[in-house]
């Protein structure tokens, strides 16, 4: 009996030296290792080395991976053969179950891309542990930046499952500044037209859009394809399974959207 259990000890100690992640595909297990962590600052530091000499420009906007890897990088591979974007937005459901390794194999194929970018948090990326791996790996919820005299504001307002209040007090706050560039364009996961926020949200958030000037805002979530122009325009951009990726072409004052279809 004793001899036994030095051989299940034994067994144990071989498997844990010979196994990186032992429990990779554990929904508790949230440690993001070193070199994926605050991925959100060091892109907004590379987006600070991109430079354009007019103010016009591209963005692209990817949403929806959840599993379809291979579609990611389908998508990831178009956009590097383009000189003409100059970043990216990811709207967010980076996972589907939000374990630790779906992060990882995101993070590893948005490694592959030429261009810095952002990322929005989505509803899946709530499961499990996602809300902390999402911290980790990438950074605050709740954000904005500049580029070339517009600002960009990414907010958080999945409300099903999630334990934070939608803030949108922050979002009033960074939105307050419009006037001091030439366009505002907003990134939320969950579009207005869906039942997963409420109608009191939906009205919250479209005031806010509209009292504050902004040109363009940007959505997932529905897996479908939709462009209401408008005082404030609303973009719904399809799942990376439909292999396809809005470009949004900004001017001083204006925009043009375009969805490019791979299939």
């Amino acid at each position: 009996m004793k001899f036994s259990k030095i051989i299940l000890l034994i067994v144990i100690a071989f498997t844990f030296n010979n196994c990186d992640h032992f429990f990779e595909f554990s929904v508790y297990e949230a440690n993001v290792i070193r070199e994926h962590k605050n991925t959100t600052a060091k892109n907004l530091e590379l987006l600070k080395n991109v430079t354009t000499n007019s103010d016009d420009f591209k963005f692209a906007f990817i949403t929806d991976v959840h599993y379809y890897y291979d579609d990611l990088k389908t998508i990831v591979d178009d956009i590097n053969k383009r000189d003409d974007i100059k970043f990216v937005v990811f709207g967010g459901d980076i996972a589907d179950q939000a374990l630790l390794k779906e992060y990882e194999i995101f993070y590893d194929i948005m490694t592959t891309l030429k261009k810095p970018y952002l990322t929005v948090i989505g509803n899946h990326d709530y499961n499990s542990n996602g809300a902390f791996i999402y911290k980790q790996m990438f950074g605050d919820y709740n954000y904005s930046f500049e580029f070339n005299n517009n600002k960009f504001v990414v907010f958080d307002n999945i409300y099903l499952e999630s334990d934070n209040e939608v803030d949108f007090d922050w979002l009033s706050s960074a939105l307050s500044d419009n006037a001091n560039y030439n366009q505002v364009f907003s990134f939320a996961h969950i579009p207005t037209i869906s039942d997963d926020i409420t109608p009191e949200m939906q009205e919250n958030y479209t005031s806010i859009m509209l009292d504050n000037n902004v040109a363009l805002s940007v959505h997932g979530h529905t897996h479908s394809y939709s462009y209401e122009p408008g005082v404030v325009s609303y973009l719904i951009i399809p799942t990376v399974k439909d292999i396809a990726y809005g470009i949004i072409s900004v001017q001083k004052d204006t925009f043009n959207v375009e969805l490019i279809e791979l299939k």
